[in-house]
């Protein structure tokens, strides 16, 4: 009897335990807290903000956020909504966002905070201005596409300048952001100041594109008497159109072995290079241009930066400059940030200044392009028979698309003369011609196949909307 009631008390007990397990696991586990702490959306609502007659959308590159508001419209208080987890919060520089009703002045960059329901943080900086939407969106494309920080972009339509605008940051680390005076360095897109010197010295009958460069009787005869018929033929000409028979393989110019070299010892080397018959082939030689400046120096007797100062000086153009490694940047020059392992300075901006070295900013490029153009409104500072000298293809049986110091006949730009720049750390094109006249700066350049042809898509986008545009 004992037994059998310990059996039936032990079933008991074992029977309540079993109850009461299987109630405790039927029981929901508590939700966790929302991680999600991502900005998924942000814009100026029209209902909110009542200077808009039109939603404005943000352009989302990573953690940065772009907006570019129209023209006219205050940024002093502008009521953001945001699109965010439910049960996160937005502040933006401290202060919570009520979405329509909390008011922002968006004049200088504001840190915005997405903080989730479990407490975890992300930062973004929004960058809001007034602008043309259509031609910003695309370089902010552009611009996440190829890692650009910073971009600078001018527009002239009938020699009027019709819209510039900085885009991004010039120096990324302390968030100082772009704007349309700030430098850059133009790359290639120095050769084109650098033919302005020449086709002036031209002009002036001090000297003849035609002229031989070097050996008896050429104008750098007495720095390099003795060279091989082949040199001793190349002229200005040649030089300009990059006809002289020599190849950039390897390039004095910029190949890092020449680090250190003088501009003369690097035309040394050029001189005992293999060079085909001069005015026979085609190929882009930056020293080349090493070699226009020297002559610009030695004919009239001035340092090459002095000299083109002085002749820009003319067009009431003044902030441009050779430009200086890091330590000597100008305060408003941008910082240049180096992708795929290159060095944005690594290069000897005194030694390559003729090809390569010149800082401007966009505006001061159109002053220029504008006396170069052919049009009437600003007073052109060459003749119309030295412009078509200088955008005429030397040597039509060689190639097509170069002219002198300008490239030309691209089917994107028919009846333009423009010109592309790079270096580590720089892209810089501009296209002058059809009253419609671009400019585009860049702070960075990319690796990846395609960058050179987007950025004359670019080009192509940025003017064919341009013209669409009742400035």
């Amino acid at each position: 009897m004992a037994r059998s009631l310990i059996l039936r008390y032990t079933a008991l007990i074992f029977s309540v335990v079993l109850v009461f397990s299987c109630s405790k696991s039927e029981q929901p586990e508590p939700t966790p807290p929302s991680t999600d702490n991502t900005l998924i959306g942000f814009r100026f609502e029209s209902g909110s903000n009542s200077q808009l007659k039109t939603t404005v959308n943000a352009y989302f590159n990573g953690k940065t956020v772009y907006v570019t508001i129209p023209g006219g419209v205050s940024l002093t208080s502008l009521k953001p909504t945001a699109d965010i987890n439910a049960k996160a919060t937005l502040r933006i520089n401290n202060t919570v966002v009520k979405n329509g009703v909390t008011a922002f002045d968006f004049t200088n960059t504001l840190n915005a905070v997405v903080t989730s329901e479990s407490g975890l943080t992300n930062s973004y900086k929004i960058l809001v201005q007034n602008g043309e939407q259509s031609i910003d969106n695309i370089i902010y494309a552009f611009m996440k596409k190829y890692s650009i920080p910073g971009i600078s972009c001018s527009i002239s339509k009938n020699e009027q300048m019709v819209y510039s605008v900085g885009l991004g940051f010039a120096i990324t680390e302390s968030d100082v952001r772009v704007t349309s005076s700030h430098l850059f360095r133009l790359a290639s897109c120095s050769k084109q100041f650098t033919t302005y010197c020449i086709m002036k010295l031209y002009e002036q009958g001090l000297l003849s594109l035609d002229a031989k460069i070097f050996g008896t009787g050429g104008i750098l005869g007495a720095e390099y008497p003795t060279v091989s018929d082949k040199a001793s033929r190349v002229t200005v000409k040649h030089m300009l159109s990059h006809t002289s028979g020599w190849t950039s393989d390897p390039d004095p110019m910029f190949t890092s072995s020449f680090y250190g070299k003088t501009l003369e010892q690097r035309i040394d080397y050029m001189l005992t290079s293999p060079q085909s018959e001069p005015g026979t082939v085609y190929s882009y030689y930056n020293m080349g241009f090493g070699v226009l400046g020297k002559i610009v120096e030695k004919i009239t007797g001035k340092d090459f930066e002095t000299y083109l100062k002085e002749q820009l000086a003319l067009a009431g153009i003044f902030d441009v400059h050779v430009g200086k490694n890091l330590a000597g940047r100008r305060s408003n020059e941008v910082v240049y940030y180096s992708q795929s392992g290159t060095n944005g300075y690594g290069n000897e901006m005194e030694v390559i200044k003729a090809a390569g070295g010149v800082i401007a900013s966009a505006p001061e490029m159109l002053k220029l392009a504008h006396r170069l153009d052919g049009y009437s409104t600003v007073p052109d500072f060459i003749t119309s028979a030295t412009r078509s000298t200088m955008i005429t293809p030397p040597f039509p049986s060689v190639y097509t698309r170069y002219g002198l110091g300008w490239r030309v006949n691209h089917t994107y730009f028919p009846n333009a003369m423009y010109h592309t720049g790079n270096l580590a750390g720089t892209a810089t094109m501009w296209v002058i011609g059809e009253n419609l006249n671009v400019v585009v700066l860049c702070n960075s350049r990319s690796y990846i196949s395609g960058f050179d042809d987007e950025m004359y898509g670019l080009l192509k986008d940025i003017r064919t909307l341009a013209s669409s545009i009742s400035w």
